[in-house]
């Protein structure tokens, strides 16, 4: 099992950070890609949303994602499911579930927000900057949404409620092995 995590240095007026996915909305989540069996990188990055469910060839089940490798026709099955809901003060998930699941080593900063399954295929880099959006909850009770642009990983913004300056530094996702 694979697992994306974000983490970040959050000022102390926000509460958490969550990516904005919902079934009416759902969120596009852009990886590379790479064959298991002929070791080619897809040569366009994948698009792969939780609310989409796909029929895998030759079996009964469903995935977020299928493809056919164009270099040796290995079929690749991508299941994404969330984790952890949000990054923030609060643990999302306890520590025995964390455990069980290979990610012990994880930091209580970070927040292993998606779980996912790939079968044939190995997904070998995340791309944050396309398309995804992340909800900004303050202390406050004020929310703002913010995008991080191509290269950058700050984003800064004002609580007009509360008259102070918000911002997310040192953001960065990675892929963590697990169970």
């Amino acid at each position: 099992m694979l697992y994306l995590a974000i983490s970040a240095t959050l000022s102390e007026n926000i509460k958490s950070v969550r990516v904005k996915d919902s079934v009416q909305e759902p969120a596009e989540y852009t990886f590379q890609i790479s064959c298991n069996n002929c070791r080619e990188v897809n040569p366009a990055p994948v698009l792969i949303n939780s609310v989409e469910k796909h029929d895998m060839a030759g079996s009964k089940g469903e995935a977020s994602f299928t493809m056919k490798c164009k270099f040796c026709s290995t079929e690749c099955s991508v299941n994404l499911n969330h984790f952890e809901e949000s990054l923030g003060a609060e643990p999302q998930i306890s520590k025995d579930k964390r455990k069980k699941s290979g990610l012990a080593k994880l930091s209580t900063d970070s927040a292993a927000i998606l779980q996912l399954d790939c079968r044939g295929c190995e997904l070998t880099k995340f791309y944050f900057d396309n398309n995804l959006t992340f909800v900004v909850e303050l202390v406050s009770g004020n929310k703002l949404e913010c995008q991080f642009d191509q290269g950058e990983n700050e984003w800064y913004d004002y609580d007009d409620d509360a008259g102070e300056e918000v911002s997310i530094t040192d953001f960065a996702c990675e892929f963590f092995k697990g169970k």
